[in-house]
């Protein structure tokens, strides 16, 4: 599954996905020059994130270890260690905790082995890939298949407008 896939993911919250969002942009920043200090209000622009959110964001993924607020920087955020070196999943955890994966898919407050919902040997069986995917996809592999998508989408919008 191509990494840049996972942000549309029903399973997570808005918190979780503008996360994401902010890790990638970070992400993208450090392979072109490492240690790239991103301001807030770019990083809004870029993610569609509102300033709350993206406040709220950042300060779960500081508690987490994730990004930095360096001294110097003004205001800015970096990522506190190389894009390879944090998975998708320590994002996700970051933001929506690991009861994401105990969870009822269906919504029910109770769903087990014992009592379970109609989807749940369907949700136990994915949830387990889906945690092993996150876990083995960086944020440097999230950033380059982005940017791949983006590059894809220009080059066809420049195409359709040479055929006119």
């Amino acid at each position: 599954m191509d990494p840049a896939e996972l942000l549309q993911s029903p399973l997570y919250s808005r918190a979780c996905k503008n996360a994401l969002r902010v890790m990638e942009r970070l992400a993208a920043a450090s392979i072109q020059r490492p240690g790239s200090v991103r301001h807030p209000d770019a990083l809004a622009a870029e993610t569609g994130a509102s300033g709350p959110a993206l406040e709220q964001a950042i300060n779960l993924l500081r508690l987490a270890g994730l990004v930095e607020k360096p001294r110097a920087a003004e205001g800015g955020v970096r990522l506190a260690r190389a894009a390879s070196r944090i998975s998708m999943l320590d994002v996700v955890q970051a933001i929506d905790g690991a009861g994401l994966w105990a969870r009822c898919i269906l919504g029910l407050a109770e769903c087990s082995d014992e009592d379970p919902c109609p989807a749940h040997d369907v949700w136990k069986k994915t949830r387990a890939l889906l945690e092993h995917q996150l876990k083995s996809q960086s944020m440097a592999d999230l950033a380059e298949a982005v940017g791949r998508r983006r590059r894809t989408r220009r080059s066809g919008s420049v195409r359709s407008r040479r055929r006119r």
